[in-house]
């Protein structure tokens, strides 16, 4: 799936034409808001079609269609502003194909959409995070927040650390209480069954700062290095170094899409037993 995006010549579609049929027929990807960048690498590494929507200003719905190297195929849709998206999407989706959508706005989920598909993703970043939360959890387990995918590295690099010691506390410190934070917080509570601390960045950092969990005796300490390339880590007596890398939101996107459908634990990490939020900017 490192196959680079190329964009295409992109091309009208006169009305009544059909789509060419895309090498991977099993799925579709939506991507709302004008994403267009994260359905090209979507509809790449996939080799599906996907979707992209923005809002048109004529009365009639108009596509435009880029090909991509490897089968995949981009479908840019100019929408009229009352028109149904789901009325004018259900006619070229593939027929019995998963269809994951992509909402960058707020979490207003949308029903018609959230019915056809099977995994319906967020980015809610910092926006109203609480009450966004909310309504994912009552939108159901379809429903998915990046803030879940981006998380991974941490957890993974926590776990490997622990080596099966039992943490008895868990902080997080941070310039705010976004997304990625509340989940962390919400997975250590999942995880080792400990309520999240948190605690005000020294500097007004938009998200995670460092991550620092222990009991009596030890303790380990994570936080980004190399403008988030790396993690050092702070264990007992020594510090050193390991790799995280950096990705973008449509790496995020490929890794949902290969999983299909929403991880179980993350529905259980939204509800949050938060100490020293209220100190948090």
């Amino acid at each position: 799936m490192e196959e680079t995006v190329k964009e295409g010549g992109e091309r009208r579609l006169e009305e009544g034409s059909a789509l060419p049929s895309a090498a991977n027929s099993s799925l579709a990807f939506l991507a709302l808001g004008g994403a267009k960048k994260d359905a090209l690498k979507v509809a790449s590494a996939f080799s599906c079609a996907a979707f992209c929507v923005e809002e048109g200003e004529g009365r009639e719905a108009s596509y435009f269609l880029s090909s991509l190297p490897g089968g995949g195929e981009v479908v840019r849709m100019k929408k009229p502003k009352d028109a149904p998206l789901s009325h004018l999407l259900s006619p070229l989706l593939p027929e019995e194909a998963s269809l994951v959508v992509f909402d960058p706005g707020k979490a207003e989920v949308k029903a018609e959409l959230y019915s056809m598909s099977c995994c319906y993703v967020t980015d809610i970043g910092s926006r109203e995070v609480l009450k966004n939360f909310s309504l994912l959890k009552q939108a159901g387990k379809k429903a998915i927040d990046l803030s879940w995918e981006r998380s991974e590295k941490w957890r993974e690099r926590l776990e490997a650390a622990l080596l099966s010691r039992p943490p008895a506390f868990f902080e997080v410190e941070t310039g705010s209480l976004d997304a990625l934070s509340l989940i962390l917080a919400g997975w250590a509570r999942e995880q080792f069954s400990i309520p999240a601390r948190f605690k005000q960045a020294p500097s007004y950092s938009s998200s995670v700062c460092s991550l620092t969990l222990g009991a009596p005796g030890w303790q380990i300490r994570l936080k980004e290095e190399d403008g988030g390339k790396a993690f050092e880590i702070e264990e007992e007596q020594r510090t050193f170094e390991a790799p995280k890398g950096e990705e973008e939101r449509g790496d995020l996107l490929v890794r949902q899409v290969e999983l299909l459908y929403p991880d179980p634990l993350y529905f259980r990490c939204l509800d949050f037993e938060v100490q020293g939020a209220k100190d948090v900017g």
